[in-house]
């Protein structure tokens, strides 16, 4: 079981003093980087609007760990050069058992994956913080959470959250983000975006190149395709299989149907026309793509009419 403890940190900034608090945000981080047995950190900036109470949680491994970086000459140099920004010198924190709880449910959130070339996950994590930085000056941000791999080698994780899609749209679209994404080259090898905001989580893909997924309307037509002769194709022989329960047992009888469509739809048809379609959810040179794609999906949904017409009178 996992023994990892949280650090939560409040802290009120002067007014007038929010970027001197993003540059020391940013060393921060960067001295954590080093400490083992560090996991991650999460900033959330202020929850009322014009408030200036900004949360830091920091993960340890164990609270030997935690500790030792409260201890630290790092630690004790850098809450020494934070004083004069933070209202009457106050660091408060709190110490707590588990990873962080609440990831600020009722946000949108945008998870991203980096594999960072060797030797230069020191200038990922100077970057990161200095991308942070900038992402908080954005309307409704609320907060990052930054982990690195647990295994040499593996995949950084970024989680973004903001209050609403439109807000998480305009920062990945903002020409700061796209400046430093440039900078980033020199030490990213790949990225993928998972958006956790979309009509259809975990049924549609991401397009790296923008952050984006498919139009809704895309995503439904798919879901469609698959779903209708799965649904009607229970209706056909799930009765017969559960027996007497089907009849005694509506409400059981409809659970059972319906984990069984989507469990059918997750795993077998959503990848599959995902991959067979990704042509037409991304077009990317073609402009006929899109009129192409509805042109042949309602072929098929005729085609699906047809035969279970047949097979199910």
């Amino acid at each position: 079981m996992s023994t990892n403890v949280v650090l939560v940190a409040t802290v009120k900034v002067r007014p007038g003093s929010e970027s001197q608090f993003s540059a020391w945000k940013a060393r921060h981080d960067q001295a954590l980087g080093k400490v083992p047995g560090f996991v991650g950190s999460d900033l959330i900036p202020p929850t009322q609007p014009g408030g200036n109470e900004w949360t830091i949680l920091l993960n340890f491994r164990s609270r030997e760990n935690l500790v030792a970086w409260q201890n630290s000459p790092e630690r004790a140099q850098l809450l020494a050069e934070a004083g004069p920004l933070f209202e009457g010198g106050s660091y408060k924190e709190i110490e707590k058992a588990g990873v962080p709880a609440d990831q600020a449910q009722g946000s949108v959130t945008e998870v991203i994956f980096s594999k960072i070339a060797p030797g230069r996950e020191d200038d990922y994590r100077a970057w990161s913080a200095r991308m942070e930085a900038e992402q908080a000056k954005y309307p409704g941000y609320r907060g990052m959470f930054l982990q690195p791999p647990d295994e040499v080698g593996g995949m950084w994780t970024s989680i973004i959250r903001f209050d609403t899609a439109a807000q998480l749209e305009k920062w990945m679209n903002a020409p700061e983000r796209a400046a430093m994404l440039k900078e980033s080259k020199a030490f990213i090898e790949h990225e993928q975006l998972t958006h956790l905001a979309t009509s259809f989580p975990g049924w549609v893909p991401i397009d790296p190149a923008t952050g984006k997924g498919p139009p809704d309307w895309k995503a439904a037509m798919l879901v469609l395709l698959g779903l209708f002769p799965i649904v009607m194709l229970e209706m056909k022989f799930l009765g017969y299989l559960l027996g007497p329960l089907g009849v005694e047992n509506r409400s059981l009888a409809t659970f059972i149907g319906n984990f069984i469509s989507v469990a059918l739809t997750s795993f077998i048809t959503m990848p599959l026309f995902v991959r067979w379609f990704g042509w037409w959810l991304f077009p990317k040179n073609d402009p006929t793509a899109t009129v192409k794609g509805v042109a042949i999906l309602c072929v098929l949904f005729v085609l699906e009419v047809i035969v279970l017409w047949k097979l199910i009178p």
